[in-house]
């Protein structure tokens, strides 16, 4: 029987052994020897270790943002400031151009002559100079289409007296609120608002000819025949004078059929509804106003009085009437008569203060909301 050969070693196990070592080797060297580049900073980097942590800056939120009391009392404090802004010119009182001022104010109080005629007639008279101040008052009636439904959108007092016309040929003239209320109109449907438009001209006697205007429009012709400068000082009684008051000044028309009453409501809703336009009040508004309804001063049904129904009372009982023509003080509140007289009443900063503020609170609101309990 033949004998096997004996198996030849293998070369293998010692290659990979080799590869080890040389591997293990590389790993030991390169460690021993880093490979990185290191430079030199010129001038060196200071490291310091610091012994205390520095101060810790406390970031706090905006303070609560005011509420709408606030603001309406903020609003109610630059209006006041700002109704009668301070000037060292004269201030010129016209007839409806009603206004206050400061005790130190000087006023300017034209002599006036009201003349009911026309603009033909007017330009005939030879015994009128060239250059005096003329003032043409006249009514001219407007009509736009619209609807019940946006009237109530944007005549925020629903007691104003307008009138409409209907579709169907009706003129009806009565309060917004009673015209929303009745149930043969739709709010809906069209209607023809009917406007009687007051206008006022201030011109000078010769320029009357260039006014475009009906040589026949009715119109009442205000002649001024000279001026008067004084200041409420020296109109009213000393004991009645108070350098941090404001004065309204209204001269006497002859459609002041109220009387003192009806001067000085329809004087401050005027004021308050007209505005003042200021800048930087708050965001997105520049208009400061308080809406007085026209039917804020009414006794109500339960007995009690409205808050500017007291008001007035207050004042019409402490109110001076000055004539311009003997340039005397009375306190005759019965005696009023049109373009000789200038009704002055005087008002506390704070009493305006309130009269803003509580119709800006009750905005929107019921009359009833204007009573008053003391």
């Amino acid at each position: 029987m033949e004998t096997a050969a004996p198996a030849k070693p293998s070369l293998v196990p010692a290659i990979l052994a080799l590869l080890v070592v040389l591997l293990f080797g590389y790993l030991l060297y390169s460690d021993l020897n880093p490979t990185r580049t290191e430079h030199t900073i010129n001038p060196p980097i200071e490291i310091i270790d610091p012994q205390e942590l520095p101060p810790l800056t406390v970031i706090e939120g905006n303070t609560e943002a005011p509420n709408s009391e606030k603001i309406i009392e903020l609003e109610a404090k630059v209006f006041v400031e700002n109704l009668s802004p301070t000037t060292h010119k004269s201030v010129i009182v016209k007839e409806y151009q009603d206004q206050f001022v400061r005790p130190n104010s000087l006023i300017s109080l034209p002599d006036l002559e009201h003349r009911n005629t026309t603009l033909q007639e007017l330009a005939r008279d030879k015994n009128i100079a060239a250059d005096t101040p003329v003032t043409l008052n006249f009514s001219i009636e407007e009509r736009s289409q619209t609807t019940l439904a946006n009237l109530s959108n944007t005549i925020e007092d629903h007691n104003e007296t307008i009138t409409i016309i209907t579709t169907d040929g009706r003129t009806l003239t009565a309060s917004l609120a009673e015209l929303l209320n009745r149930e043969d109109l739709v709010k809906n449907a069209e209607i023809t608002l009917v406007l009687l438009k007051q206008h006022s001209v201030h011109t000078r006697f010769s320029d009357i000819a260039n006014i475009e205007l009906s040589p026949s429009q009715s119109l009442v012709a205000t002649i001024e025949h000279g001026v008067q400068e004084l200041s409420i000082n020296d109109m009213i009684p000393d004991n009645a004078q108070d350098p941090n008051s404001l004065y309204y000044l209204h001269s006497v028309t002859e459609n002041d059929v109220q009387g003192l009453w009806g001067i000085i409501q329809t004087g401050l809703i005027d004021k308050f509804r007209q505005g003042l336009r200021l800048e930087g009040i708050s965001q997105n508004k520049d208009l400061i106003q308080a809406v007085i309804p026209s039917d804020a001063d009414e006794k109500l049904s339960s007995g009690l009085s409205s808050f500017l129904g007291k008001i007035l009372d207050k004042k019409v009982d402490n109110s001076y009437i000055y004539n311009i023509k003997t340039q005397g003080v009375s306190f005759d509140a019965r005696a009023l008569h049109s373009g000789q007289q200038l009704v002055i009443i005087r008002f506390s900063p704070d009493e305006l203060k309130q009269i803003y503020q509580f119709f800006s609170d009750k905005r929107n609101q019921g009359t009833n909301t204007f009573a008053i309990t003391n």
